[in-house]
């Protein structure tokens, strides 16, 4: 096995061992049994809700990264939205968030694309979405108990998510590219198309970009909310800025498939915040897994199969 794919292993080993000691240690707080019966008694009203502001983040996101490549090449929405649903539909299959580098090598091939550039594009989307979800941490740590946990992820969260977004700020500009002209040939070519990728930040199209981030987050926020009222957990806003916080930041950490695991312990962790049980907790983690990541890894998944039967088809 080559050592890139040696790499690649290793990660999914480690995602997957992550994950399965956070389960281990959400159920010791509860367990399936209690999870399992409030899943059954869930408000299936509010979580076709949570489906309907789901689906509208998807677009979003779909239109946001269409913007984001535009400077790499104009691509439809149909285009983009495909190879976004493949990718996240990737992300929710594969452990320690390997879907990203899937999605980058599916946009490449598919459609004649830098993937360096397209990884540059990914980096901005995800960085702008960790700067946001830190934002929504900060202001409802304000309107919770102290807590040197959440006092420390929002600090750490901060100074990660601000440092790369200078680094990729300082990357597009002129003196980034002085700076990687010295870099050696070989990867000068590779630096030089990631850069292209960051080539929004330069442009009037940042200012369209973050306007839909915000948007995306917005509806993510009403998504979480929907979710918990079909657990029968009812927060206002500013409790529902540290669940936005807490769970999104969880996903960075390698785990998984589905974020199993990690994404359990979060939300148990925040609704006891709030004088909920942690099985609450449990149970809406693994409803937004269940009928929100498996749809869209049902639909991402099944326009992949098509595309490759098509092709082969063509081919034949």
């Amino acid at each position: 096995m080559p050592v890139g794919r040696w790499g690649t292993f290793a990660r999914g080993i480690l995602g997957i061992s992550i994950g399965v000691f956070f389960l281990w240690l959400v159920l010791r707080q509860t367990s399936w049994e209690q999870v399992s019966i409030i899943l059954s008694k869930s408000n299936q009203g509010w979580l076709l809700v949570a489906l309907s502001f789901y689906a509208a983040d998807l677009l979003v996101r779909v239109s946001r990264w269409r913007v984001l490549l535009s400077d790499v090449k104009m691509l439809s929405f149909k285009s983009v939205g495909v190879a976004l649903l493949v990718g996240y539909a990737a992300n929710n299959i594969l452990p320690a968030r390997l879907g990203e580098l899937f999605r980058a090598d599916f946009a490449g091939r598919r459609y004649y694309l830098s993937r360096s550039a397209v990884v540059g594009s990914i980096f901005v989307e995800r960085v702008l979405d960790g700067l946001i979800v830190v934002l929504c941490l900060g202001l409802g740590r304000l309107f919770v108990p102290e807590q040197a946990v959440l006092s420390s992820l929002t600090a750490i969260a901060a100074l990660v998510f601000g440092g790369i977004f200078v680094a990729l700020w300082l990357l597009s500009r002129k003196a980034g590219l002085e700076w990687v002209k010295r870099l050696p040939p070989a990867i000068t070519k590779r630096m030089l198309n990631f850069r292209q990728g960051l080539s929004v930040m330069r442009g009037a199209g940042f200012g369209r970009v973050l306007s839909l981030s915000l948007i995306v987050w917005f509806l993510e926020g009403m998504m979480f909310w929907s979710v918990l009222k079909a657990v029968d957990i009812s927060l206002g806003w500013k409790e529902i800025l540290t669940v936005i916080g807490v769970a999104s930041l969880s996903t960075l950490i390698p785990s998984a498939p589905g974020f199993v695991g990690t994404y359990q312990y979060a939300f148990a962790f925040t609704v006891q915040l709030f004088g909920y049980e942690s099985a609450r907790g449990v149970a809406a983690a693994t409803a937004i897994q269940i009928f929100l990541l498996g749809s869209v890894t049902i639909l991402g998944m099944g326009l992949y199969l098509f595309l490759n039967l098509a092709r082969t088809s063509k081919e034949g």
